[in-house]
């Protein structure tokens, strides 16, 4: 992953942690309480703000790349601080 240039979004985090526990944009969605567009909007920028892909998409399922399941443990940690 190259090294951001802003800070992280707490809520992408938890938008994300929340995609790669429910596998699906869909589900974490209903369970945030999100449009799917929004969902799919922010784990798009925080890719973006990474300068990698957090998710193999395989149709409607999305599993974690390897830079993917290293975030998901940073997200988590933050997450709890917070």
């Amino acid at each position: 992953m190259e090294n951001a240039s802003t800070p992280l979004d707490l809520a992408a985090l938890d938008i994300f942690r929340t995609v790669a526990a429910e596998g699906s944009v869909t589900r974490a969605a209903e369970q945030l309480r999100r449009a799917q567009s929004n969902v799919t909007t922010r784990v798009r920028q925080l890719e973006s703000e990474l300068g990698t892909e957090l998710f193999l998409r395989e149709g409607k399922r999305m599993a974690l790349t390897p830079e993917g399941q290293v975030l998901l443990g940073y997200a988590d940690r933050l997450l709890a601080l917070a």
